[in-house]
């Protein structure tokens, strides 16, 4: 099995490129599904989160606005969330693997790959490389980050050119049947080698 890991800068579109390879039919493991999932059936870790952050609950679940409030009024504390929530993905990481042990290829799309050190449950890394104007338009779409929020969390994350530095392979991202060809000629290159 070949492990290909996807990085980028928070809005470059990993989960795109991820996306295309799910279209041609290879399995992918998304960080932040499994983040969401936490978020809402995990009730003892949303017990945690709301004692650490004094959030309230609402059915069991904590709110995140309410969440991503807290942290940008103190951004130190980005620290506890990793420390609960880092664990539980990568438990669910090697389930992953362990699942599709005998397929060809599959796509690793998790933000902070690098950041976490995780180099040991990667072959081949894609690094999705975006200009600035498609980003920008990118993160407008998204509800949930605004200018502080963003900065905070590319704060978390290590820069471009570290990012690139490990790259076997760069995806430029603009249109998507650019990114498809891109994508097949990736899959051609390490499934042929």
């Amino acid at each position: 099995m070949v492990r290909v890991g996807i990085i980028g800068s928070v809005g470059s579109g990993k989960s795109f490129v991820a996306n295309i390879f799910k279209e041609l039919n290879f399995n992918i493991f998304s960080a932040d599904n499994e983040v969401n999932n936490i978020y809402k059936k995990n009730k003892n870790i949303n017990k945690k989160i709301s004692k650490f952050f004094k959030l309230k609950l609402y059915k069991a679940r904590i709110n995140r606005q309410e969440l991503r409030d807290a942290l940008k009024k103190n951004p130190k504390k980005f620290s506890f969330l990793n420390k609960i929530i880092h664990p539980i993905v990568r438990k669910k990481l090697i389930l992953f693997l362990s699942k599709f042990k005998k397929t060809r290829l599959v796509v690793l799309d998790i933000p902070l790959l690098i950041e976490n050190k995780m180099f040991n449950f990667v072959d081949i890394f894609v690094y999705v490389k975006t200009r600035s104007n498609s980003f920008n338009t990118r993160i407008k779409k998204r509800k949930n980050l605004d200018k502080l929020f963003l900065n905070i969390l590319k704060k978390q994350q290590r820069s471009e050119k570290i990012k690139e530095g490990y790259a076997d392979f760069v995806i430029y991202n603009s249109s998507k049947n650019k990114v498809k060809l891109q994508v097949k000629n990736i899959i051609d290159k390490i499934l042929l080698n």
